[in-house]
C-alpha cells in the first residue's frame, strides 16, 4: 500500500454545519445592512427575525434538509409565513397553536431547531416569538415580505458585536465579570470565585492567588499556539473570554445544565461559547490535576512502538491543557468549522506530542482504521451517531486533523479550515474539490494510508 508520505496529501467530506446559537434573548439592535423602521410593540424585524436567522434559515433554505424534507423556505417573510407541509408556521394571535412556537419548544415533533440540547433556543427568544404571534404576526411597515431576511434583520452574532462595539474598555469588562459571577452562581451560590484577569481572559477559580496567577499566564502563552491553527480572524474576541474552572464535577454539571441548558455527557470535562456575549469556557477540573500533569510530563519517554497508555496516565490532564483545548474547540466552532473538525483542532493544539491522553486518541484512531477506515471515518465525518462511540469520534477527528495539520500537508490547511468554516460541512465535498482537486475516495484513501503509517510504525 502506498504510504502517506509518497505523494501529496488530498482530503475531503464532512458534516451538517452546526446550526443554533443559543438564543440570549431577542435582538435590540439594527444591522448596519438596513434600518428597519422602529415599532411600538413586537416587531418581527428586531425580536423574531434575528433569531431565525441565527438558528433556522441555514437548514431552511432551497436545496438544504429543512427546506426539502419539511417543504418550508424561511428565507423571506411571504415564504415562511406561508409554512410547510404542516401548514402555516405562525397561527396569528395564538401562539399556543403556531407550529413554530410548538416546535421549539419540543411541544411537536420534530423539535427545533435539531441538533440536541446544545443548541436549544433559550427561554427569552421564545418569548419574543410567542409575543410576535400572540400581537398578530405582521411584517413591520414598510418592509417587503419577499426580501431576504438577512437584508434587514442582523443575526444575534451581529447584534452583540455591535453592541459591544460601542462600550469602552471598563464596561466590557464589567459586564464579563458581572456575567461570569451570575453564571458561577447559578453552578454554585455557595462557592465562591476568586477572579483574575489578564489581556484576553477573565478567570473565575477557587484556586489560590498564586496558582490561578500561573494559570491565566499559561493562557495567554498558549493563545500563540491557538492563533498559529486557527488564524487571527477566528480568534479576535472584542470582549475577555471568562474561564471558569470547577473543582467539583457535580458543579460543572450545574453550570452546563444552568447556563447552556443540556445534560452532560458522563465522559465530559469541558464546554464553550464564545459566540456569545461575554463568551466563556467551563471544565471541571480537581485540584490535583496540575501535580498530576507535571508528573506524568516527567516521566521518560520509552522508545519502540507506541503503546495504548494506562487508563490513570491517559486521563491526566492539567487545567491549562483543558482550557486550551476548549477555548480551541469553542473558537472553531463559533467560526463554523464541522464539530469533528473543532473537535480534532482543540486536541492537537492542547495535547503534547507524546502525553497519555494523545497516544490514546492515536491508538483510537489507529483502531478504527483496523475495522475499515472508509466506513468509520465517514461516519464520524457525518456527524457520529449510534455506531459510533465517543472515543471513536474524538480519535478519528483527531487523527483527521494531525494529518491535515502535519509538516507534508500543513500548507493548504489554512485555505481549508477557512472554506469549509464559511461554507458549512455540507459543502464539504464542494470545498476539497476547490482546495485539494480531489473527491471524497482519495480523501479517505489517503487519510487512511497516513493514520496506518503515523501511528502504526514506531514514534
Amino acid at each position: 500500500m502506498t504510504t502517506a508520505t509518497s505523494r501529496p496529501c488530498v482530503f475531503a467530506l464532512g458534516l451538517a454545519a452546526a446550526w443554533g446559537l443559543l438564543a440570549a434573548g431577542p435582538a435590540r439592535a439594527q444591522s448596519g445592512k438596513a434600518d428597519a423602521p422602529k415599532a411600538e410593540g413586537p416587531s418581527f424585524a428586531r425580536d423574531v427575525a434575528p433569531i431565525l436567522v441565527a438558528n433556522c434559515v441555514g437548514c431552511h433554505s432551497p436545496g438544504r434538509p429543512g427546506a426539502n424534507r419539511g417543504k418550508l423556505d424561511m428565507t423571506s417573510f411571504d415564504k415562511f409565513i406561508k409554512g410547510g407541509n404542516d401548514g402555516p408556521a405562525a397561527e396569528p394571535g395564538k401562539p399556543e397553536e403556531s407550529h413554530l412556537v410548538l416546535r421549539v419548544k419540543g411541544e411537536e415533533t420534530p423539535r427545533m431547531p435539531q441538533g440536541g440540547n446544545d443548541v436549544r433556543l433559550g427561554a427569552p427568544a421564545i418569548a419574543a416569538m410567542e409575543a410576535w404571534i400572540k400581537a398578530g404576526a405582521k411584517l413591520d411597515a414598510g418592509l417587503n415580505p419577499k426580501a431576504p431576511f438577512k437584508s434587514y434583520a442582523a443575526s444575534l452574532d451581529d447584534v452583540a458585536k455591535a453592541n459591544t462595539a460601542k462600550l469602552s474598555p471598563e464596561e466590557r469588562d464589567a459586564k464579563v465579570k458581572e456575567a461570569g459571577l451570575e453564571r458561577w452562581k447559578k453552578a454554585n451560590p455557595e462557592l465562591k470565585p476568586e477572579i483574575e484577569t489578564s489581556e484576553h481572559y477573565a478567570l473565575f477559580s477557587t484556586l489560590p492567588k498564586d496558582r490561578a496567577t500561573r494559570l491565566i499566564k499559561s493562557m495567554e502563552s498558549s493563545l500563540g499556539a491557538i492563533r498559529r491553527a486557527l488564524g487571527a480572524e477566528m480568534t479576535n474576541w472584542p470582549e475577555k473570554v471568562g474561564l471558569y474552572v470547577f473543582p467539583e464535577r457535580k458543579d460543572y454539571v450545574e453550570f452546563v445544565r444552568t447556563v447552556k441548558q443540556r445534560e452532560v455527557d458522563e465522559h465530559e470535562d469541558g464546554d464553550a461559547d464564545l459566540k456569545t456575549t461575554q463568551p466563556y469556557v467551563v471544565v471541571y477540573s480537581p485540584p490535583e490535576a496540575a501535580t498530576e500533569s507535571a508528573a506524568t510530563a516527567a516521566a521518560p519517554r520509552r522508545k519502540g512502538r507506541s503503546r495504548r497508555p494506562e487508563p490513570a496516565e491517559a486521563g491526566r490532564r492539567s487545567t491549562t491543557s483543558l482550557l486550551t483545548e476548549n477555548v480551541t474547540r469553542g473558537a472553531a466552532a463559533a467560526a463554523g468549522a464541522p464539530r469533528w473538525l473543532a473537535e480534532g483542532l482543540g486536541g492537537v493544539v492542547a495535547l503534547e506530542g507524546r502525553s497519555g491522553p494523545a497516544q490514546k486518541l492515536r491508538m483510537d484512531a489507529l483502531d478504527a482504521f483496523r475495522r475499515g477506515w472508509p466506513t468509520k471515518a465517514t461516519e464520524v465525518l457525518a456527524g457520529g451517531g449510534d455506531n459510533v462511540s465517543p472515543d471513536e469520534f474524538h480519535g478519528v477527528s483527531f487523527g483527521l486533523v494531525e494529518c491535515l495539520t502535519s509538516p507534508m500537508f500543513r500548507p493548504v490547511f489554512p485555505q481549508f479550515l477557512k472554506e469549509i468554516s464559511k461554507q458549512g460541512g455540507a459543502k464539504i465535498d464542494d470545498v476539497v474539490k476547490d482546495v485539494y482537486g480531489v473527491d471524497r475516495g482519495e480523501f479517505l484513501t489517503q487519510t487512511g494510508e497516513w493514520i496506518a503509517s503515523a501511528y502504526g510504525g514506531d514514534q
